[in-house]
């Protein structure tokens, strides 16, 4: 049983904005929220939120941040999240007694891992592999050209050639195959392609043309043409600071990330916007069923039904005009060309 104290920095952003914050007046509380509430293994912030709250995705408007907190506590499986009320406003807290205030203490974690904005093994299934990147800067990485002994196949511990100019001062590299391209084809104005990781090598023997590697790891089968690139640790953030997307904003998913035809809660996907559009890591918007017409039987009159919530996605990787998002719940079903907007 290991014994930490609680005053965290790496978490202070997310957890002054949480727990230490009184709420502003006009927070929407559920009908007969209840007084206190008991963390569970698997919760998310995004959970525990959903628990007091009408619309736990408007956290930059409903969670105020307290001044005079400046470390508060990180939240593990077991805790007691405790709803108060100071000079009539409600705010959250994990002191019983608390007044509003937060004071530093030592607690006991029975080896649980803090409580992060939504599961991070549901953001490791593609943050880590899939990437969005220029067509033209694929066409300018080292590449494989083939097996060292000839053989058709490759995976772990083979030796392949290289092509490409290498960094003589780094030998390891991540192999990456190109999957989905994001173009006209689509309807997009970009020339973008989603790569995803198959393997790593190590550069055994350098040269400036054609280069020698063994494939260290290999997720199935390593392909000639695959391009690699190299290696760095992916900021995979424990924790999102989850904000209404800017008002005004309307696009649309136009790829799954793993291709499936139904979209369920924690799949990812790709929408049209990205950095042009301000977006961030962390912004939340609302997934609105695409337009369509029905006929009036009686009058024959054509009527588009539209702005049909579906649920709400967050951002997790921005690129140019491009972003993966993540399905934070669903209200009804969702699909391909259904449209993202900005929460009102």
């Amino acid at each position: 049983m290991d014994t930490v104290l609680t005053m965290k920095k790496s978490m202070l952003m997310v957890f002054t904005l949480l727990f230490s914050s009184v709420l502003s007046a006009d927070v929407s509380l559920k009908d007969n929220p209840p007084n206190e509430y008991i963390v569970k293994k698997g919760d998310t912030l995004w959970d525990i939120a959903g628990v007091f709250l009408k619309s736990p995705w408007k956290w930059q408007e409903i969670w105020k941040v307290n001044d005079q907190i400046k470390n508060p506590d990180l939240i593990y499986p077991k805790d007691k999240i405790f709803l108060r009320y100071h000079n009539g406003k409600p705010y959250l807290t994990m002191n019983e007694h608390s007044n509003g205030k937060l004071s530093p203490r030592v607690r006991k974690v029975d080896g649980f891992s803090p409580i992060t904005a939504i599961p991070r093994v549901a953001l490791k299934a593609f943050i880590e592999r899939n990437r969005i990147v220029d067509a033209q800067r694929v066409a300018q990485m080292p590449y494989i050209i083939g097996a060292a002994n000839g053989q058709q196949l490759i995976g772990k511990g083979d030796e392949v050639f290289i092509r490409g100019t290498l960094d003589p001062d780094f030998n390891e590299y991540h192999i990456y195959r190109k999957n989905k391209e994001y173009n006209g084809f689509l309807g997009l104005d970009s020339k973008d392609i989603e790569v995803v990781k198959v393997g790593t090598l190590n550069i055994v023997d350098m040269k400036d043309d054609v280069s020698r590697a063994v494939i260290t790891l290999s997720n199935g089968l390593v392909k000639k043409s695959d391009f690699i690139v190299r290696s760095q640790a992916l900021n995979l953030q424990p924790v999102f600071y989850l904000a209404a997307a800017p008002q005004g904003l309307a696009g649309r998913i136009v790829s799954t990330v793993n291709n499936s035809f139904q979209i369920a809660k924690f799949d990812g996907v790709v929408i049209d916007m990205g950095k042009e559009e301000a977006l961030y890591a962390g912004h939340v918007l609302n997934i609105v069923k695409a337009p369509f017409t029905i006929k009036d039987p009686r009058t024959n009159e054509s009527i588009t039904i539209d702005d049909q919530v579906l649920g709400q996605l967050m951002i997790v990787n921005v690129f140019e005009n491009l972003s993966y998002g993540i399905i934070l719940n669903i209200e009804d079903l969702i699909s391909i060309d259904d449209r993202v907007v900005s929460i009102k």
